[in-house]
């Protein structure tokens, strides 16, 4: 086999084993179709005010549904944002499966030989927080003025 075709299949190998059958799903399908196409019910489900509810079969793949259909699906979205030979940091947009107007969720993770580091870093706020701690900084003066009609005085030996 080419290494192409090979280094091709084999990615599509690797996309397909964390969630088998998600490609497959669509809207309109019935809550029977999406457990029978992914072979299995979802890992967890979260019930929303309005009605429908989001099904994770993992981390990285939901569907919402509604009135028992699916309405909509969603994976996670990996973005490099720097990568060393000492460190990476990757940018994620995480799968969410939320009725519309809810917003999803936004993780960086850093992953360094001392170890992995999950959070937010919005260089925004950073550099906001960094301005507002100098800001707040008091500086003390240097020596208070002299109360002697300014005269400065020798220290005695």
């Amino acid at each position: 086999m080419r290494p192409a075709l090979l280094s091709a299949l084999l990615a599509l190998a690797t996309t397909g084993c964390a969630a088998p059958g998600f490609e497959k799903l669509y809207p309109g399908m019935t809550a029977a179709q999406v457990a029978d196409t992914m072979g299995k019910g979802p890992a967890r489900a979260q019930e929303f005010t309005d009605g429908s509810s989001a099904w994770y079969f993992d981390e990285d793949h939901c569907v919402l549904m509604r009135d028992h259909v699916l309405v909509a699906k969603s994976t996670t979205e990996t973005r490099t944002a720097v990568r060393t030979p000492v460190a990476s940091l990757k940018d994620q947009d995480k799968a969410w499966c939320g009725p519309p107007g809810t917003d999803g969720r936004r993780e960086q993770r850093l992953e360094t030989p001392f170890g992995t580091f999950k959070g937010t870093v919005d260089p925004a706020a950073v550099t906001e927080q960094v301005r507002n701690s100098v800001r707040n900084q008091k500086v003390p003066l240097a020596a208070p003025p002299a109360s002697d009609g300014g005269q400065a005085t020798q220290p005695a030996p």
